[in-house]
């Protein structure tokens, strides 16, 4: 996959190009349709253009999270084997392209082909249509992609996440949900309970609901499974900001400012309030003994 960065001018013609445009966030089962029909046609190129930063971003949309960095959301388009990814420089000069300059974009492009969802719109303020496109180009519409009895989209997912219905999610999404980030040194309270967590700064990647998850934990290329509590300790050491913490099973390696991925498996229970610290050691055990349990059902 050659990647190309595009401004508002430099749509150097590559073509004879079908290509399919969005966001791609999450790289989920819907956008992995529209790649594979864009795949379908040998009497092209394939080619997805997405947009960075995403535009809730560009136009300040507060506490605005996505499911993917742009580097994780190039990862995944690699696995999906079309041609070109073009990402557009989204800024205030690309957002307030016509439809008439949008298209002549396109055309300098090389596309013939457009391959699109239902529901997709371009140019200023979104005001490009379906109908706009069919003028100069051959249309492509793509239905919607249903999964867990849900039209399958990024919203849709985030929505799973933050209600804590994982399986659902990660149905949704064809992988299991992961969050990308490194580990910083905390105040080192899990120790004290007997259990040593990483903890991870996250940036701001989308958090599922605060709660106990088994994991998998990746770091040095090598995957360790761990039990991570997303939340704000409200036991012991509370915190106004949520964390992710994980305690990595069988493993006693420093591994501060390392880059790791934590990739949620299987939600275990909500984040919980204790009488006492005991109680939190006690359900702490109890976590252990439960995702050790669900390891040995998991194929690797």
């Amino acid at each position: 996959m050659e990647i190309i960065k595009l401004s508002t001018t430099n749509w150097n013609n590559v073509g004879p190009l079908t290509l399919t445009i969005g966001n791609f966030d999450g790289v989920h089962l819907g956008h992995q349709k529209l790649f594979n029909i864009v795949k379908s046609y040998k009497d092209t190129k394939s080619g997805a253009l997405t947009l960075d930063p995403h535009p809730q971003v560009l136009f300040g949309r507060d506490g605005f999270q996505t499911l993917l960095s742009i580097e994780n959301k190039i990862e995944l388009l690699k696995e999906e084997n079309i041609d070109y990814l073009f990402i557009a420089d989204f800024n205030h000069d690309f957002a307030s392209l016509s439809i008439d300059e949008f298209i002549q974009n396109l055309k300098d492009l090389g596309v013939v082909r457009m391959v699109i969802g239902r529901d997709a719109r371009f140019a200023k303020n979104g005001s490009g249509t379906i109908n706009d496109l069919k003028v100069h180009f051959d249309v492509v519409v793509v239905d919607d992609v249903i999964g867990s009895n849900h039209r399958i989209s990024t919203s849709m997912i985030k929505e799973l996440l933050l209600k804590g219905e994982l399986h659902s999610a990660n149905e949704l999404l064809g992988y299991e949900y992961f969050i990308d980030g490194y580990v910083e040194h905390g105040n080192k309270v899990g120790k004290t309970l007997g259990f040593p967590t990483a903890n991870i700064q996250y940036k701001d990647s989308f958090l599922p609901k605060n709660g106990v998850y088994l994991v998998k934990f990746f770091i040095d290329s090598k995957m360790h499974f761990g039990i991570c509590n997303i939340g704000n300790n409200p036991t012991v050491n509370y915190s106004k900001t949520r964390k992710m913490e994980v305690y990595i099973l069988d493993y006693d390696k420093i591994i501060y400012d390392k880059i790791v991925r934590v990739s949620f498996v299987e939600r275990i229970r909500d984040e919980m309030k204790f009488n006492s610290k005991e109680e939190l050691i006690d359900e702490m055990h109890n976590d252990e003994i439960i995702s050790r349990n669900l390891i040995k059902s998991i194929k690797i």
